[in-house]
C-alpha cells in the first residue's frame, strides 16, 4: 500500500477542511495503546495548586480549570484574537443533533499536546438576536503511525484503515476520565485520521456533557 505520511506540518487550510463539517461516524479501525489517565497522548502543563502534570484530577476539577480557561472566549472577539477562527465554518447539525459553528485554532490541532485550558475548538451556536453563543469546547488529536518498514512518522491521510502492521506512536487520549472518540477518518480527503472529545462545558445535554451532538441547540 502506498505511504501516505505528511512529514510538514498540518496546515491551516487542512485543519479548517477537516472540521467543516463534522457529521461523518466513526469508523472502524485498529485500537491503540491505551493512554495515561488524565493526559493522553499530548501534555498538560502545570496546573492549580501546585498538582504535577502527570496528577489524576477529579473530573470536577478538570471541568471547572477549562470553564476558567475559556470563559473569556464567550465574547467571540476574544477568540478571534487568541487565533481561533470562524471564517467559512457553518452551524454543523444533523438528525442527532447540533455540533454548533466550530471555532478553530490550527496552532493547537498542528501540535500533538493536550491542555485542558487550550481546546483546539471552540463550540457556538447563533443567537436569535445576532452574535454567537458559546456552547462547548473541542479537543482533537492526530493518530500518528510508524511505517515499521522505513521507520517514517506521520499522520494516516486517506479515508482507507492504516496498514495492520504500521504502529500507532500516540496513545489513546483521555481527558476529563474520558476516552476520546476514534481514532476515526478525517472528515475531508485531506484531514488525518485523529481523536476528537466534545464536552458542552458551557450549555446542557441531555445525553450527557461528553455526548457528540446536543439536541438542545439550534442552529437557527
Amino acid at each position: 500500500m502506498p505511504q501516505r505520511f505528511s512529514r510538514a506540518p498540518m496546515t491551516a487550510s487542512v485543519a479548517m477542511l477537516g472540521l467543516v463539517s463534522l457529521t461523518m461516524a466513526c469508523g472502524d479501525a485498529p485500537q491503540p495503546t491505551q493512554a495515561s489517565r488524565l493526559s493522553g497522548g499530548g501534555t498538560l502543563s502545570p496546573l492549580v495548586g501546585g498538582a504535577p502534570a502527570d496528577a489524576p484530577l477529579p473530573v470536577s476539577l478538570q471541568i471547572a480549570i477549562a470553564r476558567q480557561a475559556t470563559a473569556r472566549f464567550h465574547d467571540i472577539t476574544a477568540a478571534h484574537a487568541a487565533g481561533y477562527a470562524t471564517e467559512n465554518e457553518p452551524c454543523v447539525a444533523s438528525p442527532e443533533g447540533v455540533m454548533g459553528i466550530h471555532a478553530v485554532n490550527f496552532a493547537l490541532i498542528g501540535n500533538q499536546a493536550l491542555d485542558l485550558r487550550q481546546p483546539e475548538a471552540l463550540l457556538y451556536v447563533p443567537r436569535p438576536e445576532g452574535g454567537h453563543r458559546l456552547v462547548g469546547v473541542e479537543y482533537v488529536q492526530i493518530v500518528l503511525l510508524r511505517d515499521p518498514q522505513t521507520g517514517a512518522v506521520g499522520p494516516w491521510v486517506s479515508e482507507a484503515p492504516w496498514p495492520p502492521d504500521y504502529e500507532v506512536v500516540t496513545p489513546t487520549p483521555r481527558l476529563f476520565d474520558e476516552v476520546f472518540q476514534g481514532p476515526m477518518p478525517g472528515h475531508t480527503p485531506t484531514m488525518p485520521w485523529h481523536w476528537d472529545l466534545h464536552a458542552w462545558i458551557w450549555s446542557e445535554n441531555p445525553a450527557g456533557m461528553f455526548a457528540e451532538w446536543n439536541r438542545t441547540l439550534r442552529c437557527e
